[in-house]
């Protein structure tokens, strides 16, 4: 039963440093150029953890629900770049995310 207890001594990020490991990721990636491709991948994933993370500390709630939607915001912001029907999806399911985070914390 020791086992499935949480270990108190493993270290933990708090959220506001992965969003603010995510904004140094995307300005040095957008900054800063290289010839092998490897600076667009880190503006990518700057971009990811500072969308992720705010949506993540915006929502009030269990972890389930404050990962899903993470998860539904990191697929439906680059369903905005796309034309007709699938931005308009993008942008229902972006509304979703807002709505779903102020209801968290109004309900709270």
């Amino acid at each position: 039963m020791d086992a499935l207890q949480k270990n108190s001594n493993t270290p933990t990020l708090p959220e506001s440093s992965v969003v603010l490991i995510g904004l140094l990721f995307a300005v040095v990636g957008l900054t800063l150029r290289d010839s092998f491709g490897f600076t667009p991948i880190l503006a990518a994933l700057g971009i990811g953890l500072v969308i992720a993370g705010t949506v993540y500390i915006a929502v009030e709630g269990p972890e389930l629900i404050r990962l899903s939607l993470a998860f539904i915001s990191l697929v439906a912001l680059p369903l905005l770049s796309y034309g007709s029907v699938v931005r308009w999806m993008g942008g229902l399911l972006i509304g979703a995310v807002i709505a779903s985070a102020l209801y968290t914390r109004i309900s709270e």
